[in-house]
């Protein structure tokens, strides 16, 4: 009887081997994308071998439109397969909930939640109900456009 046991001992090993070997390496080396310095291109990288599912994309899309008109420090990063539009959209279309008046300053708060500040005085004048389109102006601006087609100065509040 140990005999046999003693024949199969390297046939058990043998078998064993691959298993073991390979679990040692990849716990040394890790992933390929492990190995790249910059964070921005490791993330790029692990995007490319594990790519996000459409939830997750349709997730950072509206997230953009939400952060839209916030100042922010640097260029947002971006999923695969998302065009630079939704990562960072240079306008967007709402409907005006309601527009205050309050402090000599007119202040319009959107159907997404958003609140902009507008200059201009009585020009471009907005009601509730309004479709607009705030888009990217000059130096970081933005620009509200009335349905009247009425240019006006815009900076986010909220």
């Amino acid at each position: 009887m140990p005999s046999r046991s003693v024949r199969l001992l390297p046939l058990l090993l043998a078998c064993a081997w691959p298993v073991v070997a390979p679990a040692q390496d990849t716990a040394d080396t890790g992933h390929v994308c492990a190995s790249t310095v910059e964070p921005a291109q490791r993330l790029a990288c692990y995007d490319r071998a594990f790519p996000p599912p459409p939830a997750v994309q349709q997730a950072a899309t509206a997230r953009a439109v939400d952060a839209f008109g916030l100042p922010r420090a640097t260029t947002p990063m971006r999923n695969p397969q998302q065009s630079a539009e939704d990562a960072d959209p240079t306008a967007i279309d709402a409907r005006v909930s309601s527009v205050d008046h309050a402090g000599g300053r007119r202040t319009v708060t959107l159907d997404n939640g958003q609140r902009w500040s507008v200059e201009g005085g009585i020009a471009g004048p907005l009601v509730a109900g309004d479709v607009v389109t705030i888009r990217k102006g000059a130096l970081g601006s933005h620009l509200l456009r009335t349905p009247g087609g009425v240019s006006l100065r815009a900076r986010r509040v909220r």
